[in-house]
């Protein structure tokens, strides 16, 4: 029987037949080193906890190179959200070594719903505290920059509306909300 790695954040709050449960339900996969594990742009249909090894997120520079944006190692998760959106996946993923990982596919959550709907809802309920963990950190990111850049009224001037506003932030703080959102969606859709 598959277990899953204990200091796993993301399924910190599962009862341990939470655990057991949708450890049932994933299966053990390997990459070898170099191997792709997602592409960017395709469809998430699977989440991914690395069990030993380690994965490389990338994303296309200007330049046309990739340039890491993460290093996943034991106990990361990438994909999670998937369960709540089968968004395009913001980034590359490769084995940089020879990694295992535990897969849930999109016919294990369907079963797991099916056959264990306490573990898929406490699945989909740490997803959502994880999002809502990230967007509180883009958010506390964002003030501090604009705090180290210089007094956000002056950035933002006359009472400006919408889209306005982060045209302003952006033009003051070049890149701030590109990078900001672009980190957020790495970490959560990869």
């Amino acid at each position: 029987m598959t277990s899953l790695p204990r200091d796993v954040r993301l399924f910190g709050m599962f009862s341990e037949l939470e655990r057991a449960d949708l450890a049932r339900f994933m299966s053990e996969k390997r990459y070898a080193c170099g191997e792709t594990v997602f592409a960017r742009g395709e469809h998430g249909n699977t989440m991914l906890v690395v069990t030993q090894g380690e994965l490389c997120a990338v994303v296309p520079g200007k330049d046309g190179v990739d340039h890491p944006v993460a290093r996943l190692t034991e106990g990361a998760v990438l994909g999670e959200m998937f369960c709540i959106d089968p968004a395009p996946r913001p980034v590359k993923v490769t084995a940089s070594a020879p990694t295992s990982t535990l897969e849930l596919r999109r016919e294990d959550l369907t079963r797991l719903r099916q056959e264990a709907p306490h573990a898929a809802a406490a699945l989909v309920n740490a997803v959502l505290h994880e999002v809502l963990r990230r967007l509180r950190s883009v958010d506390d990111r964002v003030e501090r920059e604009l705090a180290a850049s210089q007094d956000p009224a002056a950035i933002i001037g006359p009472e400006p509306e919408g889209e306005e506003v982060l045209h302003r932030l952006d033009s003051a703080v070049p890149g701030l909300w590109k990078n900001a959102f672009a980190f957020a969606r790495s970490r959560g859709s990869a």
